[in-house]
C-alpha cells in the first residue's frame, strides 16, 4: 500500500513556505533527527531549518504520512543533538590589546553609517512559533492561511490537494522572528519542532518544491540527518552514502541527551545507535528511507576548537602615564643613591 501511495502522489516535499502576501523567504539549511521506537511503531522528528534573513512572519507546512501532534522545545534539545554530532575541542584563548584614547575619545564622534565589528555581534536567537495540525482536510488549511495572512502560489495549492488526497496530513507553523519591524540578519534559525507520528520505518520527506522556497535553476539546500534507534541505520538506495557520524549510545548518554536538553519529546530510553549523514537533496519522489544494516565502527568527527578571544582597550595615556611614573621612580632612586639616603 506504502509504495502505491508514493507512486500515485509523485514529489513529496518536506516543507512549504507560506509568506505573507509580497515576501520571499529562501530555505538555506536543514537540520534532522529521526527518533524510531520500533517497539511503539512511532517517529518522532525533530527538525530546525535556516532561512535567509527576514524580519517578517512567514509560515510553514510540513507533510507526515500520518496524522501527527507537534511541539515547540526549547532551543536545548537541538543544543544537545549538535553538540553530540559535531563535538566541540578544547577551547584556545586569544589575546588582543587595542590602543585607544582618552582624549580621542572625548573631543571625537564617529559620523556615518556604524557598521558593528565581531564584538558587538549577538549569538542568533530563535524566532516565537505556534504549531498546530491541519489533518488532511482542506478547510483547516484554508482558515489557517486565511487567519495569518499567509498565502501560497497555485502550484503549491495544487500540490497540497494531491497531498491531501492521497491520506498525508499537514503541520502549521507560525514563525515570528523577533526582529520584527528592524532590518533582517543575514540569516534566521528557524524554531525548533518535534513532529510525533506512527511509522512503520524511519523516513523523512526531503525533497523542496523549487517553485515554493528557490528559483528553478538553483540547488537544493544542504541536509543533514541523523537516525536513533535500535539499530545501525543505511538509507535505503542502490548506492547509499557514508555516515559522517556513527556510534553506540547507551541508556545512561540517552538519558545525558534529555537531560542537557530539559527533556526530550519522545519515548525511546534504552540503549541505541546514533547515525548521521549529510546527503545532497533527493530527486523523484523525494522521501528518504532508513533500514537497518550491519553495525559500524565507532565514527566521529574531529573536534571543532573553540575560539575565545579576551580583548583589552588600553588607553595610551595609560602607557603614558605609567612611563612617567616609572621614570620619576628611576630618577628619585638614584637621587638617594647619590645622596646617601638622605634626602634634602
Amino acid at each position: 500500500m506504502r509504495a502505491v501511495l508514493v507512486l500515485c502522489l509523485g514529489v513529496v516535499h518536506a516543507a512549504v513556505v507560506a509568506p505573507a502576501p509580497g515576501q520571499r523567504v529562501v530555505l538555506t539549511g536543514e537540520h534532522v533527527l529521526l527518533v524510531y521506537d520500533p517497539l511503539t511503531t512511532s517517529q518522532t522528528i525533530v527538525v530546525q531549518h535556516v532561512f535567509e534573513g527576514t524580519a517578517a512572519p512567514f509560515g510553514l507546512l510540513i507533510p507526515t504520512e500520518r496524522p501527527a501532534r507537534v511541539t515547540v522545545p526549547s532551543e536545548r534539545l537541538r543544543n544537545a543533538i549538535r553538540h553530540r554530532l559535531h563535538p566541540r575541542g578544547k577551547v584556545k584563548r586569544t589575546l588582543d590589546v587595542e590602543l585607544t584614547t582618552w582624549v580621542g575619545g572625548c573631543a571625537l564622534r564617529e559620523v556615518g553609517d556604524y557598521q558593528p565589528g565581531e564584538r558587538d555581534t549577538k549569538p542568533p536567537t530563535s524566532p516565537k512559533a505556534t504549531a498546530a495540525s491541519l489533518g488532511s482536510a482542506p478547510e483547516p488549511l484554508h482558515d489557517w492561511l486565511l487567519d495569518n495572512g499567509f498565502t501560497v502560489s497555485p502550484a503549491q495549492a495544487a500540490w497540497l490537494t494531491r497531498l491531501r488526497a492521497n491520506g498525508w496530513s499537514l503541520v502549521g507553523v507560525v514563525v515570528t522572528p523577533r526582529a520584527q519591524g528592524l532590518a533582517p540578519p543575514p540569516t534566521l534559525r528557524g524554531p525548533v519542532l518535534a513532529i510525533t507520528h506512527q511509522a512503520d520505518g524511519p523516513s523523512y520527506a526531503a525533497a523542496h518544491p523549487p517553485f515554493a522556497l528557490r528559483e528553478s535553476d538553483e540547488p537544493g539546500p544542504p541536509l543533514e540527518v541523523a537516525i536513533l534507534t535500535d539499530w545501525a541505520a543505511s538509507l535505503e538506495s542502490q548506492a547509499p552514502p557514508e555516515p559522517f557520524f556513527a556510534a553506540s549510545l547507551s541508556e545512561r548518554q540517552v538519558a545525558r541527551i534529555g537531560s542537557e536538553a530539559g527533556g526530550t519529546p519522545w519515548a525511546f530510553r534504552r540503549n541505541g545507535t546514533l547515525t548521521a549523514f549529510d546527503l545532497d537533496r533527493p530527486t523523484g519522489d523525494g522521501l528518504l528511507r532508513f533500514s537497518r544494516t550491519h553495525p559500524r565502527p565507532a565514527l566521529r568527527p574531529a573536534p571543532t576548537p573553540r575560539i575565545r578571544a579576551h580583548r583589552f582597550r588600553v588607553p595610551i595615556e595609560l602607557f603614558l602615564l605609567l612611563g612617567g611614573l616609572a621614570t620619576w621612580s628611576w630618577m628619585r632612586f638614584g637621587r638617594r643613591r647619590r645622596t646617601g639616603g638622605r634626602l634634602h
